[in-house]
């Protein structure tokens, strides 16, 4: 489907990639683009499917993942909206590594490679931009490779929680209660765990007066407490450093 300029400009603009370009360029930009309504299960691309454009998620959620030796599916990450993703892949070796999988419908826009290539011969801000964007998901693997390999279940699970309130509200308030956005299957591939564990890990923390989860709820006791746990697994440092 061949998207109408006026539909999307305000919604690209969201998405840092493009947030410096002039209107103009931003209605060229739209044009070149193909739209559509997605929904929970859908599937964008497989791992190792040939990346031929560029996503950006305008609204919903994606998960991305790999399927490791012994079947069991890792999750790379939560694609929320407004976002760029698999910008490696389009200009690196040209395949996907990785599966997408909407979790939230949405909408989502697709910029053919080639076009996107003319873009940025044209436009060095674009590729300057790109290069940002690139960067921001290389710190996320080595974050996600640093997760699995020094931290303990508990310290990523805390991470997970201490980013689902933060991305609430700025203040961490004793008592602040949210509804987790993820299933707890969902959360415990994020974590790199099992549901089992997952759950004695949640019972543990409310044990020790750290986090309630009930059901979807999560509920904030101490917030102190949750900000250490974090950093003592990110060895001091700060989250988000």
């Amino acid at each position: 489907m061949t998207c109408v300029a006026t539909d999307l400009p305000a919604g690209l603009r969201r998405i840092p990639l493009f947030a410096a370009l002039p209107p103009a360029l931003l209605a060229d930009v739209a044009r070149l683009c193909g739209s559509r309504r997605v929904r929970a299960g859908d599937l964008l691309f497989s791992e190792g499917d040939a990346a031929e454009f560029l996503p950006l998620l305008l609204a919903g959620r994606v998960k991305l993942s790999r399927g490791g030796p012994d079947g069991r599916e890792q999750v790379l990450h939560l694609v929320r909206a407004p976002a760029s993703f698999a910008e490696a892949a389009v200009f690196g070796p040209g395949v996907f590594p990785a599966t997408a999988e909407v979790i939230e419908g949405g909408e989502l826009a697709v910029v053919p490679r080639p076009a996107l290539l003319d873009l940025l011969r044209r436009r060095p801000d674009v590729a300057l931009a790109l290069l940002a964007s690139m960067s921001v998901w290389l710190r996320r693997l080595a974050d996600l490779v640093e997760g699995l390999t020094l931290h303990t279940v508990e310290e990523r699970v805390a991470g997970y929680l201490l980013s689902a309130f933060s991305r609430a509200g700025p203040a961490l308030a004793r008592g602040a209660q949210i509804r987790l956005a993820e299933p707890k299957r969902l959360i415990a591939a994020v974590c790199g765990t099992g549901p089992e564990v997952l759950s004695r890990t949640f019972r543990r923390l409310a044990e020790d007066g750290v986090v309630r989860v009930t059901g979807p709820v999560a509920t904030l006791l101490d917030p102190a407490a949750l900000v250490a746990l974090v950093s003592a697994g990110r060895g001091g440092r700060a989250p988000g450093a």
